[in-house]
């Protein structure tokens, strides 16, 4: 049932990208059509206004009328309202250092770290009022949280209330390219949900890169792992659902997995 839940919150964050799997390169020209199509991600007008090109490599994209250029390699920069999995560094009495794979440290202060209780009720009709305290967490501990603020100036700040939000026990995390994740989730979540199939794993992907993954046994988690590992190397290309699909299978089979 979790699995389920997280899936659909998965595909709510992430929508499937009207992607071409043709690669541009910086100043090719995207589109000279400026009456309908209007600059997005990764590209711009030229000088006289008659022409979108390209600012880096990457994938063509066209969603409504936006030209963005989706790039093939990248780095993470936080935004509000965004999931990442992070990494506990460093803690003391009044924040947590966290590891989110960007170019600044996040910070968790204890009141984003609140876990509510159940509300407890009194005698003599009094309101009641609810049991809350912060959680602790140790170097090394994984969590997955959300960022709530983030500028040029601070350390982006997240917090683990919510739902599916805080520690992760077990499993595994891994990493790839920021850029690379829609792909992991597939057009109308079709790659996940062929992932979560055929490997038997607990699937959440965040938007900083990060996959935590769980499954029966290790057997399993490390064929999601290559399996993940295989769409990132080969994010650019058409055919990949189906072509993981036999891989997969394929893969078990040499593995001895049933």
């Amino acid at each position: 049932m979790e699995n389920e839940e997280l899936e659909s919150e998965e595909l709510d964050e992430f929508e499937s990208e009207e992607t071409d799997r043709e690669i541009v390169v910086p100043g090719e020209v995207l589109t000279e059509d400026v009456e309908h199509f209007i600059p997005g991600r990764g590209t711009l007008l030229n000088k006289n206004k008659t022409k979108i090109i390209a600012l880096n490599i990457g994938l063509k994209q066209i969603k409504k009328n936006y030209i963005n250029v989706i790039p093939l390699r990248g780095f993470y920069t936080p935004k509000p309202g965004d999931k990442v999995i992070a990494l506990v560094i460093d803690k003391n009495p009044v924040k947590y250092k966290c590891d989110i794979n960007a170019k600044d440290l996040a910070v968790l202060k204890p009141r984003n770290a609140i876990k509510r209780g159940r509300i407890k009720s009194f005698r003599g009709g009094s309101q009641g009022s609810s049991n809350m305290e912060s959680e602790e967490f140790e170097v090394g501990d994984i969590l997955i949280a959300k960022i709530i603020s983030a500028d040029r100036l601070n350390m982006p700040e997240l917090t683990i209330v919510g739902k599916y939000l805080g520690k992760r026990v077990n499993g595994i995390v891994i990493t790839i390219d920021p850029p690379k994740i829609p792909r992991v989730i597939g057009r109308n979540g079709s790659m996940i949900k062929l992932l979560k199939n055929l490997t038997k794993c607990n699937i959440f992907v965040t938007q900083n890169g990060r996959i935590w993954i769980k499954g029966e046994n290790i057997a399993y988690e490390r064929l999601l792992f290559d399996a993940i590992k295989k769409i990132e190397n080969e994010a650019h290309t058409v055919g990949l659902t189906d072509r993981m699909s036999h891989y997969i299978e394929s893969e078990k089979q040499k593995r001895g997995i049933k």
